[in-house]
């Protein structure tokens, strides 16, 4: 007999010893693997801090190893740690930018750990960063056992997302590892129906990116699918629990914004802030065309759009509404105002390497093709990361 769809929701999750080991052996092998191929290819492949042949590999290792990794936006996670939001803009070479853009979640867990350990908040970063890269391992595993999905494609699963082609933004002291342990969190409880998790996950995602709220559509589309209109329409129980879930994960960015209008004048700070950036609203489309005429950068950037709008359009295909649209509202909002940082949002959500592992699913002899291509740009990219490459960030 099969087994009752209401038992598959609620039955206890499970990970075997077995799977315990396969999860730390990717999670192990991954770390090292990438981190010392990001930080001897620093040491190596950038003129201004070759030091192999120069000093021994001992004097090497002991070389700076936390700041290879402190790219781009890490600097802005620093500040807010070390010192708060600022009170004026005056970042980068035209002094116009400031930390507003960047919500306070990763940078306090930084900052707290570093007190509590008595280490920087650097340090306190790749804390965070490196238990959200375990974690989020086992919960996508869950995820893809609360799918279906058979126990060799969650193992393949486990893999894949080790490997990720991005995986830098895993191991660098970036927010991304964190947020995707957060989404698979709202998404795995969502999918069982324990609204109260999902609630305060869903917060803790905002506190994190403020993309993190588009979060309450996936939720809504997951509660229809479970209970259907008529039920969220009586305001039962169930409809309630709903309800106060969808309400609390917004809740931390009105919080955010009120004390942005208390500290700089401005309660969407965040957004006003992108000017800095260079990121003016327009046409998303017209970005995405421009990416191919212009070549270059501009059109590898274009072309992960087009990949990422195919893996979306896969996942709809697939009947997972709820993750297609997170992808797609996660990916294109970004690109209302340039295709730029487009790999990094795309690759740092749950939906895309959950769409990859579907594509593999039923297509075993492609599995070791596709996570060995995958490990390969993930050591190109890191190298490309540590050398401050910009088409990375």
């Amino acid at each position: 007999m099969p087994t009752d769809k209401v038992d598959v929701i609620y039955s206890p999750l499970q990970i075997s010893r077995q799977d315990w080991g396969i999860i730390g052996l990717a999670f192990l092998v991954s770390r090292i693997m990438l981190y010392a191929i990001g930080y001897f290819g620093a040491m190596h492949y950038n003129v201004e801090t070759d030091q192999i042949g120069r000093i021994n590999l001992l004097e090497s290792v002991e070389t700076d190893v936390w700041n290879v990794f402190c790219q781009f936006d890490c600097t802005w996670f620093k500040s807010i740690a070390d010192i708060g939001y600022d009170t004026y803009p005056h970042g980068l070479t035209t002094g116009h930018a400031a930390n507003w853009a960047f919500f306070p979640m990763f940078p306090m867990l930084g900052h707290y750990i570093g007190e509590l350990f008595g280490i920087s908040s650097l340090h306190g970063f790749y804390v965070v960063a490196n238990i959200s890269s375990f974690a989020m391992l086992p919960l996508f595993f869950l995820c893809l056992r609360q799918l279906g999905q058979e126990l060799d494609v969650a193992r393949f699963g486990v893999w894949m997302l080790a490997f990720s082609p991005y995986s830098v933004y895993f191991i660098a002291p970036y927010t991304e590892a964190l947020f995707i342990t957060l989404t698979m969190v709202v998404f795995l409880f969502a999918y069982r129906h324990q609204w109260f998790w999902v609630g305060l996950a869903g917060m803790l995602m905002t506190a994190t990116r403020n993309i993190g709220v588009m979060v309450v559509f996936s939720v809504a589309i997951l509660a229809l699918q479970a209970y259907g209109w008529r039920e969220l329409v009586k305001l039962g129980d169930r409809a309630y629990r709903v309800i106060l879930a969808i309400w609390f994960i917004p809740l931390v960015m009105f919080m955010y914004m009120f004390y942005m209008h208390y500290h700089v004048g401005d309660a969407f700070s965040f957004k006003n802030i992108q000017l800095a950036w260079g990121r003016i609203a327009g046409n998303p489309f017209y970005y995405w065309i421009e990416g191919f005429e212009a070549g270059g950068r501009k059109l590898y950037l274009a072309i992960m759009v087009a990949i990422g709008w195919s893996l979306n359009i896969y996942l709809v295909k697939q009947k997972r509404y709820a993750e297609a649209l997170f992808m797609f509202i996660c990916t294109f909002v970004p690109i209302t105002t340039s295709i730029n940082t487009i790999p990094r949002y795309m690759f740092g959500l749950y939906p895309t390497t959950l769409a990859i592992v579907l594509i593999a699913r039923d297509r075993p002899n492609l599995r070791p093709i596709m996570l060995a291509v995958s490990a390969l740009l993930s050591s190109y990219f890191v190298i490309a990361w540590v050398n401050a490459k910009f088409f990375t960030v």
